[in-house]
């Protein structure tokens, strides 16, 4: 005898910290200060934006632009944008983008190329906790990125623990390339979600007919089926 599922509580919005530190680094909101550091060691920058499917910047003022708009991605809780500030310099070395639609968030991410901008390690260090912390939040069970099989990005992601799952055909313009589709390879982190908990109602038989305009109820066995192993 089956007991009916309960139905979900409504999701909690994601809802990250603003300011995260590590040893070597600020990572934090982008301001309009940064403008001209973020286009001139990332995203105006050719070799950083050669793969990703925006393109590259061609001025300061278009930086003010777009950091307005990573604003109003914090604001509107849609797009969560920091920025990878060295302690010691005060350069911008990377930039990290997320964007929820839980139960999975997706994820974005572009380093300095330039040697004098470049804090690989560190960054990685900064990626990595910040990841822990995501995939650790109640109702984010998948983060996921999507990489040019010619980037620099893909090689990176397994060893940030996360698995291959597939590629994308004609998935995204790649604009900097003159290409208006290009596939990607698929890069997922997960954790099992909770199994469904049942109410405490009188049991209902899986055999009973249901009312109209009602669903028929589902099995345990069901239920089972839909979750997808780790």
């Amino acid at each position: 005898m089956e007991q009916p599922i309960k139905p979900l509580e409504p999701m909690k919005p994601f809802d990250p910290p603003r300011v995260i530190e590590t040893d070597r680094l600020w990572l934090r909101p982008l301001v309009e200060s940064d403008a001209e550091q973020l286009y001139y060691a990332l995203l105006g920058d050719p070799d950083v934006m050669e793969w990703l499917p925006r393109r590259t910047l061609e001025s300061v003022d278009e930086a003010i632009l777009y950091i307005r708009e990573c604003e109003s991605g914090w604001n509107n809780k849609t797009m969560f944008t920091w920025v990878f500030e060295d302690k010691q310099t005060g350069h911008l070395c990377s930039m990290l983008e997320l964007r929820p639609c839980l139960p999975r968030v997706e994820l974005g991410v572009a380093s300095a190329q330039r040697l004098v901008w470049r804090r690989r390690r560190a960054s990685l260090d900064a990626l990595r906790k910040l990841l822990h912390w995501t995939i650790s939040q109640p109702n984010v069970y998948r983060i996921y990125a999507c990489c040019s099989p010619y980037g620099k990005s893909a090689p990176t992601m397994e060893k940030l623990g996360f698995k291959h799952e597939g590629r994308l055909v004609n998935w995204e313009a790649r604009p900097n390339r003159g290409l208006v589709a290009d596939d990607a390879l698929l890069f997922a982190l997960t954790r099992i979600p909770p199994p469904a908990t049942e109410t405490t109602s009188v049991p209902r038989s899986e055999s009973a007919a249901a009312a109209p305009g009602e669903p028929y109820p589902t099995s345990a066995r069901e239920a089972r089926r839909d979750v997808a192993p780790a």
